[in-house]
């Protein structure tokens, strides 16, 4: 799982208070194109991320967990029998994602071989709002356009949005990475004025 910041809905001392664990318990390992990669055991619905008493108990390394993820993200990709399609909602961009929005979308850039079998080899630029939704641009994309596309999910659901994660650029075959514009503002705050407009309005 890409590790983008989130949008907490409580400070780390009150999901500990709970018994939950905040993000930064979870170790992160630095995979190519130099993102941030956590790792999850999915048990439907569900998905159980990886802490350090789990791989204590397995005896094994975040490199050793990762071949391994890499692995099964494979098998999962290379047999997903969805299909891609295309939004045209957005400024006219089209922007094209996978149906159903599996969890492990965004994880594929991971895997630039089964990106480019599942979106196509030619030049784009993706992006990432949330770990379920990979959106596909054209390369030649304004900037501003594709980071408001993002802030945009965010509006939606800013509790899901990864915050702080690049565009991924592929060109040629090859898959880097490219920062876009900031992010004005937490989305959690967007919310907060238009209900206090609509509140002022009623």
């Amino acid at each position: 799982m890409i590790a983008g910041e989130r949008i907490p809905y409580l400070a780390d001392d009150d999901l500990e208070e709970l018994g939950f664990q905040p993000a930064s318990a979870f170790p992160t390992l630095t995979m190519p194109p130099g993102m941030e990669v956590t790792f999850s055991i999915e048990v439907k619905p569900a998905l159980i991320t990886v802490d350090q008493p789990q791989l204590d108990v397995w005896d094994m390394t975040l490199e050793h967990i990762g071949r391994a993820a890499l692995a099964n993200l494979r098998r999962v990709a290379g047999t997903w029998q969805g299909s891609v399609y295309e939004d045209r909602s957005y400024a006219d961009t089209p922007a094209r994602m996978l149906d159903g929005w599996p969890h492990w979308a965004v994880s594929l850039v991971l895997l630039p071989d089964e990106l480019q079998r599942l979106f196509g080899s030619h030049d784009q630029l993706f992006v990432a709002p949330y770990q379920c939704n990979l959106v596909s641009l054209p390369i030649d994309v304004d900037r501003d356009v594709a980071a408001d596309l993002v802030d945009l999910f965010g509006y939606l659901n800013p509790q899901s949005l990864l915050l702080g994660l690049p565009a991924f650029v592929l060109r040629h075959g090859e898959l880097s990475v490219e920062e876009l514009p900031g992010l004005e503002g937490d989305p959690d705050d967007w919310r907060n004025e238009e209900a206090a407009e609509e509140s002022g309005e009623s």
